[in-house]
């Protein structure tokens, strides 16, 4: 009895050491968020899908008002005398009998085939605007990764065209020194002068294209891609 009861305190210690173990490490090692799931969060909470949202509500609402108007059509009708008032002596009526209510219900028949299919056709709207908004969050999720794609690109094209401009510009300055002293001719040094130029020409063009798409991104997160792009890890 001693010995299971001694088991029993071990394995309950054991659990408990683990479990704290493991909360600790999960506060000190946060599950983390790579920069494309952070984008794709940042893009759902856009205008488009927003506007996606509105319009599924919108057709809800539709839908509820639908539904009450099924009231509209019953129509209730109540008749009084002098007797139910009470507003004559009954003495004097002698056996003169009236009916102390009159209560009638007036429900046209039709209502019942066309508000049913009113009701139908605002609930097809409802599953119109919930796909019309998956739809909406499966076009911003595509754009906003292939932005970034693209955004990954520019900036390995411009690293390495910083590169190749830089050895021209090396090669550039060693032909206009040639030149200065005489040792090569000036084609050679036009040439030189050229190629430099037209791989700087191209370094100007990839810089452009790579701040147009983190406009283009900064444009579907509603932030800047700078300040997003510093905080997540990029995988």
């Amino acid at each position: 009895m001693k010995k299971a009861f001694a088991v029993l305190f071990l394995s309950v210690t054991f659990a408990t050491t683990h479990a704290q173990t493991q909360t600790a490490a999960t506060q000190l090692n946060p599950p983390t968020v790579t920069i494309r799931e952070k984008l794709v969060e940042l893009a759902l909470h856009g205008p488009l899908v927003r506007g996606a949202e509105a319009e599924k509500q919108r057709a809800q609402h539709i839908v509820t008002r639908e539904k009450a108007q099924w009231l509209n059509y019953v129509i209730v009708s109540i008749n009084m005398n002098e007797v139910s008032l009470n507003t004559v002596d009954r003495s004097q009526l002698g056996n003169l009998y009236y009916p102390l209510w009159n209560v009638g219900i007036n429900v046209p028949l039709g209502s019942f085939w066309s508000k049913a299919s009113e009701v139908k056709i605002a609930k097809r709207g409802v599953e119109a605007a919930d796909a019309k908004k998956e739809a909406a969050e499966r076009s911003i999720r595509t754009l906003v990764l292939s932005k970034y794609e693209d955004f990954l690109m520019k900036r390995e094209l411009l690293k390495l065209q910083n590169e190749i401009a830089e050895d021209d510009y090396a090669a550039f300055t060693q032909a206009e020194q040639k030149f200065s002293t005489g040792t090569i001719t000036y084609e050679a040094y036009s040439a030189a002068s050229k190629t430099y130029n037209a791989e700087l020409v191209k370094k100007i063009m990839y810089e452009r294209d790579l701040a147009v798409v983190k406009l283009e991104i900064e444009e579907i997160i509603g932030l800047r891609f700078d300040d997003v792009l510093s905080q997540y890890p990029q995988q």
